[in-house]
C-alpha cells in the first residue's frame, strides 16, 4: 500500500477522508508527503518520498485530476522514476508493492520544510523557463529537483538515494 501524507490544503482539495494513523506495515519507501501550491494561476502538487526525499512537481492539475489522484500519483511516480534513468525492472518491482493508495495527515515537520524549499526552487526554475522558453518545462524542472543537494541524505542527491533504495526492494 502506498501512503500519501497530505497537507491540510491538499486534503481539502482532494475531499477525501484522512486516516487517523498511518497503516501499520508502512515501509517509508512507500510513504510520500504531498503539498498543494499554485504557480502562474495553475494548481501544482509537490510530492516527496519520506525515506529518500525523491520529489517531483505535478503541474497544471484540474478538478478531474483530484478525483483520480491516487491513480495519477502512482503514474507520476513511475513516469518520473523512468525519466530520471531508473531501470524499468526496478520501477516495476516498486509498483508491484504499491497497491491501494491511502491518505493520512502529514507527520514530519522536517519533510514539510524540505518540501517548502523544493517548491521555492521549482518556482524559480519554472519562472526562468517561462522567461526563456515561454513554457515552465516541468520535466526539466523535475530532473533538476533530484540533483539538488539535501544534506540529510547519505548520497546528498535524492535521485541517487532513491536509486539505491530501489535496488533492495523485495516483492511481497
Amino acid at each position: 500500500m502506498i501512503t500519501i501524507q497530505c497537507t491540510k490544503k491538499l486534503a481539502s482539495e482532494l475531499g477525501v477522508p484522512l486516516l487517523i494513523e498511518k497503516p501499520k506495515h508502512s515501509n517509508p519507501l512507500y510513504c510520500w508527503h504531498a503539498h498543494l501550491f499554485s504557480f502562474s494561476r495553475r494548481k501544482c502538487v509537490l510530492v516527496m518520498n519520506n525515506e529518500t526525499r525523491y520529489n517531483f512537481v505535478m503541474f497544471g492539475l484540474v478538478k478531474v485530476d483530484f478525483k483520480r489522484f491516487g491513480d495519477l500519483i502512482v503514474k507520476q511516480i513511475s513516469d518520473n522514476l523512468l525519466a530520471d534513468g531508473m531501470e524499468q525492472v526496478l520501477v516495476d518491482k516498486y509498483l508491484l508493492n504499491c497497491g491501494d493508495v491511502s491518505y493520512t495527515p502529514t507527520s514530519d515537520r522536517s519533510i514539510i520544510g524540505q518540501i517548502n524549499e523544493m517548491i521555492m526552487v521549482a518556482q524559480y526554475e519554472m519562472e526562468g523557463n517561462i522567461d526563456e522558453y515561454g513554457d515552465p518545462k516541468i520535466d526539466q524542472v523535475n530532473r533538476f529537483l533530484n540533483r539538488f543537494v539535501i544534506l540529510k541524505l547519505p548520497k546528498l542527491y535524492s535521485g541517487e538515494t532513491m536509486y539505491d533504495a530501489l535496488q533492495y526492494i523485495d516483492v511481497e
